[in-house]
């Protein structure tokens, strides 16, 4: 059973990796492309920005009722919950924030550009109510974060009341979203079927509740993709949580390597590999877009790996030795 729950976790691992490498090559292959060359190759890679957000939501439907399920977590944990969630995804952003404000603020400096973020912008940037302009995928943090203040709550019932509250939330998510416009002042809203994919995906694993109902709620959620997004949503969703629930094989260290530092390779493969880029493709010509590609990359893993060992590492202690209370 130890082994069974330890290969699960290395496809959990794995399926990070993925995902954070997937937004990396989108966005560095975009500004290769970028008034530099028309590589077709580093151009298709502009749709693996999606599958790689739609993957990190669902891994975290999945991942965060299962971690509450195992540590025994009641509602009067709420607050420890979130500040468990606080510690460990808080404390890296403040770091990575920090780091794109400046690494901007020396990029304007050199163009003779204007810095375009006032003090103001910068505020809410603190409490993920905006997206600083050079590190444009913190938007999706901002939705993790209401996703915490979500789960604590939903996942009481979830836990307690599998069938009633499977068969009332799938009806009143396509009321919300089609019939209302709370999706404009809650941006979870938009996002909210990925997440619901990975919590019934737990009640799956976990076999709670009853299994013809979890299926059939599986079915229509991955289903309502295409309505709610698009096929590639739908491609994304499907994969994804079959990989979670039915791949159960070893994984090597090297590709556990990039689960593990998957979220510091998110932070920060655009102020470092985007940057990177910007400086120094004028002096490559359009054949070398690959070698410019590989050398951007390999910074990215190289800071990520130091960010994740000093930075994030750190973090995710101070989280994890936070105890819920019985």
């Amino acid at each position: 059973m130890g082994t069974e729950k330890a290969k699960h976790l290395d496809i959990i691992n794995l399926l990070r990796g993925i995902a954070a490498l997937m937004v990396c090559f989108c966005h560095i292959g975009g500004a290769i492309n970028d008034n530099h060359s028309n590589n077709e190759i580093l151009n298709s890679f502009g749709i693996l920005g999606q599958f790689g957000v739609r993957m990190f939501f669902i891994i975290s439907g999945f991942v965060i009722p299962l971690s509450l399920d195992r540590g025994k977590y009641t509602i009067a944990n709420y607050s420890r919950f979130l500040y468990k969630r606080l510690l460990r995804l808080h404390i890296p952003y403040i770091f990575a924030l920090a780091l794109t404000l400046v690494l901007t603020l020396f990029s304007d400096k050199i163009r003779h550009a204007v810095f375009h973020e006032s003090i103001v912008d910068i505020f809410k940037m603190l409490f993920y109510l905006k997206a600083p302009n050079d590190n444009l995928v913190f938007w999706t943090l901002g939705i993790e974060v209401q996703y915490y203040f979500f789960i604590g709550l939903y996942f009481i019932l979830i836990y307690k009341y599998p069938r009633y509250t499977i068969v009332l939330t799938i009806p009143l998510l396509f009321i919300v979203f089609y019939f209302t416009e709370i999706s404009d002042f809650i941006t979870l809203i938009s996002y909210l079927v990925f997440f619901l994919i990975g919590i019934v995906g737990y009640l799956i694993y976990v076999k709670r509740g009853l299994a013809i109902l979890n299926f059939l709620a599986l079915i229509i959620l991955i289903t309502s993709t295409i309505l709610f997004q698009d096929i590639a949503a739908f491609v994304a969703s499907m994969l994804t949580i079959i990989a979670i629930l039915y791949v159960k094989i070893p994984v090597s260290n090297f590709f556990k390597f990039f689960g593990s530092i998957s979220y510091s390779i998110y932070l920060l493969h655009i102020p470092i590999g985007v940057k990177f880029i910007n400086l120094f493709k004028k002096y490559f010509s359009s054949s070398y877009d690959y070698l410019l590609f590989l050398l951007a990359l390999a910074l990215i893993i190289s800071v990520s790996w130091i960010f994740y060992n000093y930075i994030e590492k750190p973090a995710e202690r101070l989280s994890s030795n936070i105890k819920y209370y019985q």
